[in-house]
């Protein structure tokens, strides 16, 4: 007997495939490493370049001196304390520490330099003791008896401090100013700057200093 109202058989349908992967774009990691590649060889280029040719050390702040000074008297200006010689005549002076501008001692200024020394020994002996052996030596310094020198000069001196000691700064300079008014003479006797050319031609001055702007200051009264 034939059933009725069946549904006709089907075909069979082939089973399900996956569909096959899209191939991954690999573009973006091959530019990131190209970038990684020339960063690399340009920092190992400025590396070679360096060690070939190394850049040149900072030039000292060597002021010129003026060996034929004018009318106005004036040696050099913004002169460097380092750079200052014994016996320097200066105009417009304030502190040791600042840069100072030097003149013909015959040509009106305010102060001078009148000595400079070397304290010894290896360990920073104190701010204290330090002051006393500095004060000592300035006030050591044999000056022309004909200047004239009276209560209106004033002693001032630098010294090291303990930064710059522990740099190997052992200086002391040593100087005398006047308050108000200027003066056209010299305070030394001339032997004395005399002998601190001769000094300066053997051993000239290079500009290469501590950092004259961490010693220590100190003024007392002649």
């Amino acid at each position: 007997m034939v059933e009725e109202n069946l549904p006709e058989p089907q075909a069979a349908l082939p089973p399900l495939q996956p569909e096959p992967e899209k191939p991954k774009r690999h573009g973006g990691q091959w530019a990131l490493l190209i970038i990684a590649v020339l960063a690399l060889a340009a920092a190992l280029v400025f590396l070679v370049l360096r060690i070939i040719d190394p850049p040149a050390s900072p030039v000292a702040n060597n002021v010129e001196r003026n060996e034929n000074p004018g009318l106005d008297g004036v040696i050099a200006t913004e002169m460097p304390p380092a750079q200052l010689q014994l016996g320097d005549c200066l105009r417009g002076f304030d502190s040791p520490l600042d840069a100072q501008t030097v003149v013909t001692c015959d040509s009106a200024h305010n102060a001078q330099m009148i000595g400079s020394f070397e304290v010894s020994g290896t360990d920073y002996p104190g701010a204290s003791e330090l002051l006393t052996q500095s004060e000592d030596l300035c006030k050591s310094v044999s000056l022309d008896p004909s200047a004239g020198l009276d209560s209106t000069w004033t002693y001032h001196f630098s010294r090291p401090s303990q930064s710059t000691w522990e740099q190997g700064d052992r200086d002391v300079s040593c100087f005398l100013s006047l308050a108000e008014g200027n003066v056209r003479t010299s305070l030394l006797p001339p032997e004395a700057t005399d002998n601190a050319t001769d000094e300066d031609s053997s051993e000239p001055d290079n500009g290469n200093s501590d950092d004259e702007s961490q010693k220590a200051e100190e003024t007392t009264e002649s």
